[in-house]
């Protein structure tokens, strides 16, 4: 379906990409923000599985094991493997493995920019009483620029708000070890 052009799809052309094969499938794409609600439709490990089994690309993705050799590695030390959408996620301000931000002061921003990012291409519905996998396009008219990518979530924004350069640092050295293709 056609988005429109004050979306974010078509003001990347994100379409084009989609229409020639790219779905961001095998890539990482590092959220430094505010944290990420993990519980959201949008990054559903399920429907996320779903599309990579879809695209025949589950050899490229970063897996639990991958993280745990990592970790020493890592400034933040720690192999907080969330899911296959998410395999990685620190909070990097509060030294913790706590990414989900509902409780946050500071809001919900890191939900909406890994939205744009990479919300899956499928999401689950209730359909007749019954629920079932559906194209995200067509029932919620969105998703992800690279909805088939991984996200790696580095909550940089305390739950009173706040961040630090250093944090913001620590973060971006942690998305290269981890292979990230995009930091943002």
């Amino acid at each position: 379906e056609p988005m429109t052009a004050n979306s974010s799809e078509g003001m990347v052309g994100a379409q084009a990409a989609w229409k020639a094969g790219y779905t961001g499938a095998g890539s990482k794409i590092a959220i430094i923000d505010t944290g990420i609600d993990t519980s959201h439709q949008s990054f559903d490990a399920d429907a996320f599985n779903y599309s990579i089994t879809q695209a025949g690309a589950g050899s490229e993705l970063l897996t639990q094991a991958q993280v745990q050799s990592l970790a020493s590695q890592l400034n933040s030390k720690s192999s907080n493997y969330v899911s296959a959408k998410i395999p990685y996620g620190y909070n990097y301000v509060d030294g913790s493995t706590t990414i989900n931000h509902l409780s946050d002061t500071q809001g919900e921003h890191g939900s909406h920019v890994a939205s744009i990012a990479a919300a899956n291409k499928f999401i689950y519905s209730e359909d007749d009483g019954s629920i079932t996998l559906n194209s995200a396009l067509k029932t919620v008219r969105s998703q992800g620029n690279a909805p088939d990518a991984q996200l790696l979530i580095m909550k940089v924004f305390g739950s009173s708000g706040g961040a630090y350069d250093s944090d913001y640092f620590v973060a971006i050295e942690d998305a290269i070890v981890l292979g990230a293709d995009s930091v943002n």
